[in-house]
C-alpha cells in the first residue's frame, strides 16, 4: 500500500464518498501526421464516416441505458453529441483537411478539434466556454473508433468506486452515474463542466482541479473524496478513514433531518419571512428543489437546453414544452426563467468565427440577444405561450442589464409578439412579469430608473463581484481575488435591495453568494427576503434563517459594510456565526 496522502483540489458537489479507486486516464490517444497518397485519399475519408457511425452507435447505446438510470436531460447531453458528430460544420471540416492537405484522418481530426476548443475558450462566459468539454469528448470517442479502440469497460466495476481522472468527459461521467459510481474527482473541470451539473443533480461528491491525481492514485487501495473542503486522500491511515466515516453518516444523517424541515417556513426567531427558491439548469432538478421545500424557482438558467438540445437553437415548441413543466410544477410560482444568457460568438454555427478580444466585456447577456433578433423572437414566443397556458406564475428575467433601454426594448417586443400570437389564437397573459438581472455595477448605480422599467430585480453576485473587482472568475491566476463579501460588493447589493423596498418591487439573489452560510445573516441584515440557490443548499440556508433573529442581522449587517476589506467581513462573520453553526452541524468553506 501507498504512503498516505492528501491532495488539494475544489469542492465542487458537497458530500464524502470512501471506496476503491477506478483510475482511468483520459488523454487524448497519440496521433501522428501520415501523408497519403492521392488514391488513399477517398478510403480515408470512408474511414472517417464508418467511423462515425460506430461511435454514433456507441453513444446511442449509452443513452439506451442510461435512461433507465438518471435523468433525461443527462440523456439529451449525449444526444448533443450525436449532433455534434452529425454537424457538418465539424466533419466537413475534417473531410476537407485530409483533403487538402492529404493526411491520415486521426491528424485532421485533431486539428479540427484543437481549433474548435480555441475558439470555445476565447468565449466570456464560464458556462460556455466549459463546453468545450463536449467537443473534446466528441473528439475522443471518434479517435478511438478511428482506431479500432472501444471505451474503457470500466461499467462492471462501477458499483461503489469512486473514479479519479485526469478529465472527466460528460459522457463518462453519465455512464458511470447510471452504474452507482459513489465520488468524482479528476485533474481538471471546473464549477459549471457538465459533469460538475452531474454531479451535483445525483448528489455525488465531487472534487476538481485536484493536480497530479492520477500518478498519486493508480497504485491506491482505497480512496476518500471529500466534496466540502475539496480533499482527495490517497490510502488514509485507519483512524482517517474512521474519522471520515463518522462524518459522512453525520452529513447523511443531518441532510434527512433537515429535510424533515423542508415543509416548515423559512422565519427568523422574531417572525420574519424569508421565501427562499431554486436555482436550477436542467428539468430534472424540479424534484430535488420540491424535497429541498422551495417554494419557486428563482433561477432556471434557460441557455441549457440550447446546450442540451443540440447545435442550434431549441424550437419554440420544445421550449414551450421545457418551460410548461416547470410551470406544473410550481403552478403558485414564481418560476423565474433567464433568457438565453450567452456571450459573444456562442451560437454553435458561429463558433468558428474570430473570437472577440475580450469577450467578458463582449457581446453577451441581453446584448447579444438583441443583436439577434430572430433568436430572441424564438425564446420570448416560447415564454409567452407557456405564460399564456400557466398564468400568474412565469417572471421572465433579463441578463446583463446596464442600460435602460436595454429592459425598454425587451418590453416593446414582449407586446410585439404577444399581438402576434394573440393574431395566431394562442392564449396570452394580460400582462408579463420582466425584470432585470443586477451583475453590473451601473445596473446597481442606476437602480431606481431600472427600478421605474421592472417588475423585480435578482441580484447575480458571481458577475457583480467579477465586474466590480474587475477579477475573472475563470482565471486561477487570480482566483483569490475574487471575494464576494468585498465591502465594495455588499454595498452594492445592500444598494439595490433599498432601491427595491422604496418602489415596491422584490429583489431576489441568486449568485453562489445566496447558498454561503456566512452570507446569510447579511442579506437578512440588508433587508434580503428571497433566496435562490442551488437545491442541496436549501435545508441548510432554511434552518439557519430559523435561527436568526432580525434584529441581530441587522447588527451584523451594518457592522460588515463599516469594515474596509473582505477578509476581515469573512473573519468578523465567521466569529459571529460560529456557535450557531456548530450548533447547526454545518459545514463552511472560506
Amino acid at each position: 500500500m501507498s504512503d498516505s496522502k492528501t491532495l488539494i483540489g475544489v469542492g465542487v458537489s458537497p458530500g464524502i464518498a470512501i471506496g476503491r479507486p477506478l483510475v482511468v486516464e483520459n488523454r487524448p490517444l497519440p496521433v501522428v501526421r501520415m501523408p497519403l497518397s492521392d488514391a488513399q485519399i477517398e478510403p480515408e475519408v470512408r474511414k472517417l464516416r464508418e467511423a462515425t457511425a460506430r461511435a454514433g452507435q456507441h453513444l446511442a447505446q449509452l443513452a439506451k441505458h442510461a435512461s433507465k438510470k438518471v435523468g433525461a436531460e443527462f440523456v439529451s447531453i449525449l444526444e448533443a453529441h450525436r449532433l455534434i458528430l452529425d454537424d457538418p460544420l465539424f466533419l466537413d471540416e475534417v473531410e476537407k483537411l485530409i483533403r487538402q492537405e492529404a493526411v491520415n484522418a486521426e491528424w485532421a481530426l485533431e486539428q479540427v478539434t484543437h481549433r474548435l476548443v480555441a475558439q470555445f475558450e476565447q468565449l466570456g462566459d464560464l458556462y460556455l466556454r466549459e463546453r468545450r468539454t463536449d467537443v473534446l469528448d466528441v473528439a475522443l470517442e471518434l479517435q478511438r473508433a478511428l482506431q479500432g479502440r472501444v471505451t474503457p469497460a470500466i461499467d462492471k466495476d462501477a458499483d461503489a468506486g469512486i473514479l479519479l481522472a485526469d478529465d472527466i468527459p460528460p459522457s463518462q461521467a453519465i455512464r458511470l452515474a447510471s452504474h452507482g459510481v459513489s465520488g468524482f474527482a479528476s485533474e481538471t473541470g471546473g464549477q459549471t463542466s457538465h459533469t460538475t451539473i452531474i454531479a451535483k443533480s445525483l448528489g455525488i461528491p465531487a472534487v476538481v482541479g485536484v493536480t497530479g491525481l492520477v500518478r498519486e492514485a493508480e497504485t491506491a487501495h482505497l480512496v476518500i473524496v471529500d466534496g466540502f473542503e475539496g480533499h482527495v486522500l490517497i490510502d488514509p491511515d485507519p483512524a482517517l478513514i474512521q474519522v471520515y466515516s463518522l462524518r459522512a453518516e453525520e452529513h447523511r444523517r443531518r441532510q434527512e433531518e433537515l429535510l424533515g424541515l423542508a415543509h416548515l417556513p423559512a422565519r427568523t426567531l422574531d417572525g420574519h419571512d424569508i421565501r427562499l427558491l431554486a436555482n436550477i439548469d436542467l428539468v430534472h432538478e424540479i424534484a430535488a428543489a420540491r424535497s429541498g421545500g422551495a417554494e419557486g424557482i428563482g433561477l432556471f438558467r434557460s441557455e441549457f437546453l440550447f446546450l442540451q438540445a443540440s447545435p442550434d437553437l431549441p424550437g419554440e415548441d420544445q421550449q414551450t414544452a421545457a418551460y410548461e413543466e416547470l410551470l406544473e410544477a410550481f403552478p403558485q410560482g414564481p418560476v423565474t426563467v433567464r433568457t438565453f444568457d450567452l456571450g459573444g460568438r456562442k451560437l454553435a454555427r458561429e463558433v468558428l468565427g474570430n473570437p472577440e478580444a475580450n469577450p467578458v466585456l463582449g457581446l453577451r447577456g441581453v446584448r447579444l440577444c438583441l443583436q439577434k433578433p430572430e433568436f430572441f423572437r424564438t425564446q420570448l414566443r416560447a415564454l409567452l405561450r407557456a405564460a399564456g397556458s400557466h398564468p400568474g406564475a412565469l417572471r421572465i428575467m433579463v441578463p446583463l442589464i446596464g442600460h435602460v433601454e436595454e429592459v425598454k426594448t425587451v418590453r416593446v417586443l414582449l407586446r410585439r409578439y404577444s399581438e402576434e400570437l394573440r393574431a395566431e389564437k394562442r392564449p396570452v397573459p394580460e400582462t408579463v412579469v420582466l425584470g432585470a438581472m443586477v451583475e453590473v455595477p451601473a445596473a446597481a448605480m442606476n437602480a431606481e430608473h431600472l427600478a421605474a422599467e421592472v417588475d423585480f430585480f435578482a441580484i447575480g453576485t458571481n458577475d457583480l463581484t467579477q465586474y466590480t473587482l474587475a477579477v475573472d472568475r475563470g482565471n486561477e491566476q487570480v482566483a483569490n481575488l475574487f471575494r464576494p463579501f468585498h465591502p465594495a460588493v455588499l454595498r452594492l447589493v445592500s444598494r439595490v435591495i433599498s432601491v427595491g423596498d422604496r418602489f415596491g418591487i422584490p429583489v431576489s439573489l441568486c449568485g453562489e453568494m445566496a447558498a454561503d452560510p456566512l452570507a446569510v445573516p447579511v442579506l437578512v441584515g440588508l433587508g434580503l427576503r428571497e433566496f435562490s440557490m442551488h437545491p442541496p443548499a436549501l435545508p441548510v440556508v432554511r434552518s439557519l434563517v430559523r435561527n436568526l433573529s432580525l434584529r441581530e442581522a441587522r447588527r451584523i449587517a451594518q457592522k460588515a459594510l463599516a469594515m474596509a476589506t473582505a477578509k476581515e467581513v469573512e473573519e468578523y462573520l465567521l466569529e459571529q456565526l460560529s456557535g450557531l453553526l456548530s450548533h447547526l452541524k454545518v459545514r463552511i468553506r472560506l
